[in-house]
């Protein structure tokens, strides 16, 4: 027999803690519960709901509470398994259970590993390589960001790991389309950061810099009993997603040039159309913006009051005050008047404006599709592609040199600065040997991409042949970080480590290259 949902979600929209009572009802009660469970606070949140069921053992609302608190604990059979016996009489219960239901066919095959303070759920199979990467990148957020909230959770935060986009987005909120314009790969959401795997995507992504930034959304949502706003939340996360890596450079070249420009024209994305999430705005240089405004309102905020602000801030939420009232007594100033200061303040700025430099989308690979896909990302004419279609049939031919004069013709053409044909060009500087003409190329492109995989693959190779190891090593070891799925990068580093007589990274490398060969 289903228990029913009684009137919990009409009550709730009538804002029961007015309601004076001498005695608390039942749906007060589980009120309170859904509040705790909002707020992360689930051990007290369970303790009530275990009191409710206790006393109402045939109260839907209480099950339907209790269900939640499993879910948000990671105990998706659990919580499946509560939901069966709950009545759909409300359209909050039922996009519930299709979530509950979900999250629970995408991860029936991950296995678990452990840290001291983090759990890792992930598919078995090549995926475990990440492993490795992400225990280093979560401990040393834990320390290093702790150490700035102030924050340093007691319970072990769970990490999910999805081996490609579409079951992500059936376990989030966000559509596809969603992922493919914002470029979004990762959401902390659900108690719980989720995110999706670099081998799912062609050349990776920085997943380590986006792990941490994800720990940062946690520990702001912790702390403050997620009652900071959407836009100094994602702020935050971005202006100290680096620190792990004792880096404070946060902002890309590309977050540069599109504020410098936005700035010249007058152009920005207001703070409340930043809502309900950066992944729902329109397009990717949407997007890069306002990382952009909100990084650098936070690194002014910062720079004027301290680091401490931060934790002063967070408290003040956790304990009832509201944002607005908070954010005056803590900086003298409301939003609009910080915003005008943090403009007079940005435009002082030696900001990077680089022509050419465009937003990036995330590329994935097509399991459905046999035929090579033609590569012209980022190439702003026909002609450019024209030309570089060419310089691809002829360099497949071994006709190198008359390869090399078409990718230089593309080049010119072009007015962006294409990362695909630079490295097209620079691979056959390398095949004809022309070692200074490649590495000049290369590290003209990794000052507009930085995290561009196949450029830090090309110097690393670059380097190889010309027998510069340490060098090598340098930017084979940036790649692999980046993509820990390309076997080239593996087996160029066990024999470099072999090389320089270094045996434990050796072994180290070739374990790692077990997982995914």
């Amino acid at each position: 027999m289903k228990v029913e949902i009684k009137a919990f979600f009409i009550i709730l929209l009538l804002s029961i803690p007015n309601i004076s009572l001498a005695k608390p009802t039942l749906t007060q009660k589980v009120f309170t519960g859904y509040e705790l469970a909002q707020d992360w606070d689930l051990v007290s949140a369970e303790k009530l709901s275990q009191a409710l069921l206790n006393e109402h053992p045939d109260s839907g609302d209480a099950h339907f509470l209790s269900a939640r608190i499993e879910f948000l604990k990671g105990n998706y059979e659990h919580s499946w398994k509560i939901l069966k016996n709950v009545g759909e009489n409300f359209k909050e219960v039922s996009d519930f259970k299709k979530l509950v239901n979900a999250t629970l066919k995408a991860s029936k095959n991950f296995v678990s590993v452990e840290t001291e303070h983090f759990h890792i759920r992930y598919e078995e199979g090549p995926d475990e390589v990440l492993i490795y990467y992400a225990k280093e990148v979560l401990e040393k957020s834990y320390q290093v960001l702790g150490k700035i909230l102030e924050h340093l959770p007691q319970e072990k935060v769970l990490i999910e790991i999805y081996p490609d986009r579409e079951p992500f987005s059936k376990i989030s909120p966000l559509s596809l389309q969603d992922i493919l314009t914002s470029g979004t790969v990762a959401l902390c959401k659900y108690r719980r950061i989720m995110m999706i795997s670099p081998g799912s995507l062609v050349r990776g992504y920085n997943w380590m810099d986006t792990l941490s930034h994800e720990y940062v959304h946690y520990l702001l949502t912790k702390k403050s009993r997620n009652r900071l706003p959407l836009w100094m939340h994602e702020g935050i996360a971005k202006l100290l997603e680096t620190r792990w890596r004792n880096e404070t450079d946060y902002m890309s070249p590309i977050m540069e040039t599109i504020l410098s420009g936005a700035l010249k024209n007058d152009y920005r994305v207001p703070l409340e159309k930043m809502m309900p999430s950066f992944a729902k705005l329109k397009t990717a240089e949407d997007v890069q913006l306002a990382y952009a405004e909100v990084s650098t309102m936070m690194e002014f905020l910062m720079e004027t009051k301290g680091e401490k602000i931060f934790p002063l801030l967070l408290e003040d939420l956790a304990e009832g005050k509201g944002f607005e009232e908070s954010f005056i007594e803590r900086t003298g100033a409301n939003i609009s008047k910080f915003q005008i200061n943090w403009e007079t303040w940005v435009k002082k700025r030696e900001l990077n404006h680089i022509p050419g430099i465009t937003p990036l989308t995330k590329e994935f690979k097509n399991k459905n599709s046999l035929e090579p896909k033609k590569d012209f990302k980022g190439m702003s004419s026909q002609r450019a592609q024209d030309w570089t279609f060419l310089g691809d049939i002829l360099k497949s031919r071994q006709h190198y040199s008359a390869a090399i004069l078409e990718y230089r013709k593309a080049k010119e053409e072009s007015t962006t600065h294409s990362p695909i044909l630079f490295n097209k060009l620079a691979g056959t500087y390398i095949q004809t040997r022309k070692y200074e003409d490649a590495e000049l190329l290369l590290k003209e492109s990794l000052e507009y991409y930085s995290d561009f995989h196949t450029t830090l693959t090309n110097l690393g190779e670059l380097y190889f042949v010309s027998e510069r190891y340490e060098e090598a090593v340098r930017y084979f070891e940036k790649a692999v970080r980046i993509n820990p799925f390309n076997p080239f990068i593996h087996m160029r580093l066990i024999e470099l480590y072999g090389r320089m007589k270094m045996p434990e990274k050796k072994k180290l490398q070739t374990q790692l290259f077990s997982f995914i060969n």
